[in-house]
């Protein structure tokens, strides 16, 4: 009896710390939308966002604006916003979060909502391996589509509310 609540006990907890390395998610959950409202005029809206998230390290890749001039869409390139690091099964250098930004202006001369969101998510790792006598590295690329669990989902949401914060900012100083 002691002999199986022992082994209980053991499989317990190595369930509950394996739990903390990844987050249980089979499927790939909706990523978070950020949202944010202004009374400018959409296409006022959309060059200023557009100039901010340069300003900020974005490489908007595509900035496509809608033929009735209300709006948009901004597509950014790759960039790394947060990295995971420590703990058992941490890769040296930890795991590098990287999006693609994708921003978009809806609205007219009246107002704007800003929608901000996080596409081609994934986690980039690099290993360091002995093989022969030499020192061997190689990175890997961990799509979040194919890899739902690996993925801590409150960086987007901190990174999303941190571009949130900066695009409220910057157009509440041009109301001025």
């Amino acid at each position: 009896m002691m002999f199986r609540l022992g082994w209980g006990i053991l499989v317990c907890l190595f369930l509950a710390l394996a739990a903390g390395c990844y987050h249980l998610r089979l499927e790939p959950a909706t990523l978070p939308v950020q949202r944010a409202v202004t009374a400018r005029a959409a296409a006022d809206v959309f060059d200023r966002v557009r100039d901010v998230l340069v300003q900020d390290g974005y490489a908007v890749e595509r900035a496509e604006r809608r033929d009735n001039g209300e709006g948009g869409v901004i597509t950014c390139g790759y960039r790394h916003f947060s990295t995971r690091a420590g703990g058992i099964s941490q890769p040296v250098g930890g795991r590098l979060y990287y999006h693609r930004l994708m921003i978009t202006v809806n609205g007219g001369e009246e107002g704007a909502e800003i929608l901000m969101e996080s596409t081609g998510l994934e986690i980039r790792s690099s290993y360091v391996y002995e093989e022969g006598g030499a020192v061997r590295s190689f990175a890997k690329r961990y799509p979040y589509e194919q890899y739902p669990g690996m993925f801590d989902l409150k960086a987007v949401d901190r990174e999303l509310a941190r571009v949130r914060g900066m695009l409220e900012a910057a157009l509440r100083q041009g109301e001025r």
